[in-house]
């Protein structure tokens, strides 16, 4: 976990077990944004050889729903569900290493629009995505 995670209130960050299952790591956090970084496995690949689309569409997912659940200036801690997700896929990687980059683009109280970008190695853009989450307070979560 990078130094600047650690000076965020980590507490805030969910255990996420599909996220670590599928290796997504989180790079930096905070102010409506999200990086994260995930090393592709030989299982992450389908029978082209090519990062199977769930992938992407994972990594976009998760980039942008933690940009959209981390507090921001507010200090309100959220939850969020993917309402709607859409990827569109631009080039198959050059490495084996993918880069997400998610933003919140508009947050209201309970509907977050969030966009994000993955690139390779190379910072060639492989994919990118859109989403709405629904924001639920997370003290009314804890049950």
């Amino acid at each position: 976990m990078s130094d600047e995670i650690e000076k965020m209130n980590v507490k805030n960050l969910r255990n996420n077990p599909f996220q670590h299952y599928v290796g997504i790591e989180i790079i930096k956090l905070g102010n409506g944004s999200s990086i994260l970084q995930l090393e592709l496995k030989d299982h992450h690949f389908n029978l082209y050889g090519i990062p199977h689309g769930g992938v992407h569409a994972t990594l976009l997912d998760i980039s942008m729903g933690t940009a959209a659940s981390f507090p921001d200036n507010s200090g309100r801690e959220v939850d969020s569900v993917t309402l709607n997700l859409s990827v569109d896929y631009i080039s198959p990687p050059a490495s084996r290493i993918l880069v997400a980059k998610g933003k919140v683009t508009k947050k209201g109280k309970s509907i977050a629009y969030c966009t994000a970008e993955i690139f390779d190695k190379d910072k060639t853009l492989i994919a990118s995505g859109r989403s709405i989450f629904k924001l639920y307070d997370r003290e009314s979560n804890k049950s």
